[in-house]
């Protein structure tokens, strides 16, 4: 009776997850390997013709690229300030929930605000103006500034995320051990890299997985920021794909390329030791 009552209640999930992840996933992977000319299944006529386009070269060092240089950049903006807002000082509470704000607001919201700010006649060049110095093309299609501002962008956006998977794990640091070494005259250098940083290791290793994972699915914020063809990632080429030129084939394909490709940057990030 209670298997029965077991799979009574599965059952419901058992479908929602064939209908909105098994199916979707099959179908992709059927749409990319079916050749659209002839119908033949399997077909390499899809991956052939993306293979062939530089657009999507681009695509793929960017996805491998960009997520890197933003998780670097989340981990030392995340863990400076988790060190920074650990220590007791007055109004600690209120910096806090500051910082956390830009991971708060809906990603649409972040990114309109990015585009006033960085379009060639926004708050950016703004600034710049009134110090005197020459405007920038924050956003110009294919820059390399261009491509370090979507970068700024999606670290802003996301390092709140690695700064409060870092402040719990400090806050699990017991005081006594960091006050025996300072006893012990360890400086404050001396107690963070021989103390602080390897208790913070799971901690480290837990955010670097979290947010690699999710690095490589990044999509909105290039594709608002600079267009299709601006910092172009696999997930905007494969809409660009689809929306564009309605070549339904080679989105599937593309989205099976960048599947495939995450499945295979994040197995060095499972293979965590098990003293970590």
């Amino acid at each position: 009776m209670s298997r029965t009552r077991a799979w009574f209640y599965a059952a419901p999930l058992l479908a929602a997850l064939l209908l909105l992840l098994v199916y979707p996933m099959g179908y992709a992977i059927v749409l990319a390997l079916t050749d659209p000319v002839s119908g033949r299944f399997p077909s390499d006529a899809n991956l052939l013709e993306i293979g062939h386009d530089p657009l999507f070269w681009r695509a793929a060092l960017n996805n491998a690229v960009l997520p890197l240089a933003s998780v670097a950049v989340e981990l030392v903006v995340g863990l400076a300030l988790a060190l920074f807002l650990s220590l007791r000082f007055p109004g600690r509470a209120a910096l806090r929930a500051i910082v956390i704000v830009p991971f708060a607001l809906p990603e649409i919201v972040v990114l309109t605000i990015m585009r006033y700010i960085f379009v060639p006649r926004g708050y950016a060049n703004a600034a710049l103006a009134a110090v005197h110095l020459p405007a920038l093309e924050w956003l110009t299609p294919g820059s390399r500034l261009a491509w370090l501002t979507v970068v700024a962008v999606d670290a802003w956006h996301v390092t709140p995320v690695v700064f409060l998977v870092l402040l719990a794990a400090l806050a699990d640091i017991p005081d006594e051990i960091r006050e025996a070494a300072q006893l012990d005259g360890a400086g404050a250098l001396t107690r963070l890299w021989r103390i602080t940083l390897p208790l913070l290791r799971p901690a480290l290793l837990a955010a670097v997985l979290l947010r690699g994972v999710d690095a490589l699915r990044i999509f909105a914020t290039p594709l608002v920021l600079t267009g299709v063809e601006g910092v172009p990632v696999l997930s905007s080429y494969a809409y660009h794909q689809w929306s564009d030129y309605g070549n339904d084939a080679a989105a599937a394909a593309a989205a099976c390329v960048l599947a495939v490709g995450s499945v295979i940057l994040c197995i060095p990030l499972l293979r965590v030791p098990e003293d970590a």
